[in-house]
């Protein structure tokens, strides 16, 4: 296997930030972008609903931005967390065996990376969790979620579409997720007793996924095509409310939360 890329995607709004990944499944699925790992946040504060989400049934706080993802999974208020996003041809080892493999082999470089932070070993906890009730993406974990002392620590949503895999998730850092759902989940600050920054985690999980893969991970940037295409999706679509706020077709892309 060939080197990955990591891309430090600093701050921005949702709109830029779903867009970013949209056009980096698009161009892996076409051949023209490597497994790319990214970093992200949301700036201002933002509520993502999920692929399939109905926007009129997850309440909005007010005063805030609102996107839509294209992997699936429940809503997440984006305020204290930290985001990352994989992208891999399906023809990549860690894409094989289907979308529950995946996620089996994309936890495993997940938890690496955040038990490097100082974490006990973290669990895959979905198969004993009530399902998902209100719409929230920490209110239940899926298979190959992780979790700490039984609460979710990491929210995960993947999406294929033309030949390629996208896995976003969110991991909440310097608070708990939002809004009532907390008591099933943590955040790593609560789970270290201590504040984790942008840096740190980013280099822990460079580092995690790397050795659990056996990968090479090279820092890069957004080419010129992948650049083009966001700035086009932004626009088009995720900056549009009438398409956010629309209602998705479930046979537009394969996912599993």
């Amino acid at each position: 296997m060939g080197p990955w890329r990591f891309l430090d995607g600093g701050w921005a709004t949702g709109a830029r930030q779903m867009a970013v990944d949209d056009a980096l499944l698009t161009l892996c699925g076409r051949g023209e972008t490597p497994p790319t790992l990214r970093l992200f946040g949301f700036r201002p504060v933002c509520l993502s609903l999920g692929r399939f989400q109905l926007a009129d049934q997850i309440p909005r706080p007010p005063g805030i931005d609102l996107v839509r993802r294209p992997t699936g999974g429940g809503a997440v208020v984006h305020r204290g967390d930290i985001c990352y996003s994989i992208v891999l041809p399906l023809s990549h080892p860690l894409a094989a065996g289907g979308i529950r493999q995946s996620y089996e082999h994309l936890a495993r470089g997940l938890a690496a990376g955040l038990e490097m932070l100082g974490l006990p070993p973290l669990a895959t906890d979905g198969a004993s969790r009530p399902p998902q009730r209100s719409g929230w993406c920490f209110e239940a974990a899926a298979p190959y979620e992780l979790a700490l002392a039984g609460r979710k620590l990491v929210g995960s949503a993947q999406a294929r579409r033309g030949g390629a895999l996208l896995q976003q998730g969110s991991i909440p850092a310097l608070g708990g997720p939002e809004p009532a759902e907390a008591t099933l989940a943590t955040s790593l600050r609560e789970a270290l007793g201590r504040p984790v920054s942008w840096d740190e985690l980013g280099e822990a999980l460079v580092l995690g996924f790397a050795r659990a893969w056996g990968i090479e991970i090279r820092p890069g940037q957004l080419t010129a095509e992948e650049e083009e295409l966001a700035r086009r999706l932004e626009r088009e679509r995720y900056a549009d409310p009438g398409w956010t706020l629309a209602p998705r077709s479930a046979a537009a892309t394969m996912e599993m939360r």
